[in-house]
């Protein structure tokens, strides 16, 4: 046989194929994929698969039904891992489909989820090589599920026309606790010098990762919440600061604070504190002896369940609490954080504090305490 027949006779049967690829119908989800490949030749199958692939984004949603896939030619199993699986590895396991080379899971969520996930071969920990959409976090970077019905929240996007706020970086060495930190005063041109004062935890992360400083300029230039000031705190030794600590607590209070207001010659009518996950819980333990100075307290995924839910328990014992207080928590961060916030729900009920506790969603991530930024503020200062 010729070249010329060769190419010929391969051309018609490429051509044949994708006839009866084509009078079979293209499959419109992945469910339809898995219920055509089935009886395949593996080849024919992957192709099918590869097709479908090239043409969708996944993780694949089927109303509240989520396809992940992911290609193995490994000998080792396949699992994913992430916010509803509280990132062990090997609770969800991928299943082959056929004789091939790829393997699924169909994972139900709620329609307005957003979860960040990765796969888990042998040892390795993967990201999607389907899915564009990747966030960094404190820990590295995750893939991002987005549900049909989440929203990515607009306050996050900067608007160059509302971006005149000023952030002043500082060195501050304590003398209390023997060691130097970063500090990052945000200051907005309307926030005159009795506006409010808030203090974030974990302050160059919630700058970075959050978007802090875009979306207080959008609040504020958009009407929705005071002009205020805000001091974004780094931790040095975070686990040890965060975890119940008074002695941190003594810095921020009796010695930071005195030294900002002092350099920046503010008088604030009202003061802020909060952060996320021991961030959030610190701000929370705060109440016990800084109460009266705070008007308002935000705990993102606060860290509640620490030491037997300690700070639970400081807040039972406190008479009367006047601070207003806005909490959230993930669906799946876990059941010991969702108990724990219950009780919260339930301790500052009982004690006619002014509050909001929302429950949402997604998982322990930067992308949840980005999306919701928005709630804690305007619920504490909006107008």
């Amino acid at each position: 046989m010729s070249w010329r027949k060769s190419i010929s006779s391969a051309i018609l049967l490429a051509a044949g194929f994708l006839i009866l690829i084509s009078c079979s119908g293209e499959p419109k989800t992945f469910s339809d994929v898995l219920v055509k490949v089935q009886g395949k030749p593996v080849a024919q199958a992957e192709i099918m698969i590869r097709d479908f692939c090239q043409r969708h984004d996944f993780p694949f949603t089927e109303d509240s039904v989520a396809y992940f896939l992911v290609e193995n030619k490994t000998d080792s199993p396949a699992f994913v891992a992430g916010d509803f699986t509280q990132w062990r590895p090997d609770s969800i396991a991928l299943k082959q489909i056929g004789k091939t080379h790829f393997y699924f899971a169909a994972l139900k969520f709620p329609l307005n989820a957003r979860l960040e996930y990765k796969f888990v071969i042998g040892k390795q920990w993967l990201l999607d090589p389907l899915n564009p959409f990747k966030e960094q976090g404190g820990y590295g970077e995750n893939s991002v599920l987005m549900m049909p019905k989440y929203r990515f929240p607009r306050e996050a996007l900067l608007n160059p026309k509302l971006r005149i706020s000023h952030l002043d970086t500082l060195i501050f060495k304590s003398r209390l606790l023997k060691n130097k930190r970063k500090i990052i005063l945000y200051q907005h041109p309307k926030a005159k010098d009795k506006a409010p004062l808030l203090i974030f935890n974990d302050g160059s992360e919630y700058l970075r990762f959050a978007r802090a400083r875009i979306i207080l300029d959008n609040l504020i230039g958009n009407n929705r919440i005071r002009p205020i000031n805000v001091l974004f705190i780094d931790p040095v030794h975070r686990n040890k600061e965060y975890w119940l600590n008074d002695k941190y607590l003594r810095m921020v209070f009796r010695e930071l604070l005195p030294f900002v207001l002092q350099r920046y010659g503010l008088h604030p009518d009202t003061l802020g504190f909060g952060g996320a996950s021991l961030g959030g819980e610190i701000a929370l333990y705060a109440l016990k002896d800084y109460g009266k100075q705070l008007n308002f307290v935000f705990s993102q995924s606060g860290a509640v369940w620490i030491d037997n839910a300690k700070v639970l328990n400081v807040l039972q014992s406190i008479p009367e609490i006047k601070t207003k207080i806005y909490a959230s928590y993930g669906l799946f961060e876990g059941k010991g954080i969702q108990q724990g916030h219950q009780r919260l729900k339930s301790i500052l009920k009982k004690k006619n504090v002014l509050f909001k506790l929302e429950r949402i969603p997604e998982g322990h991530n930067w992308g949840n305490w980005r999306g919701h930024l928005k709630d804690a503020l305007i619920f504490l200062g909006g107008k």
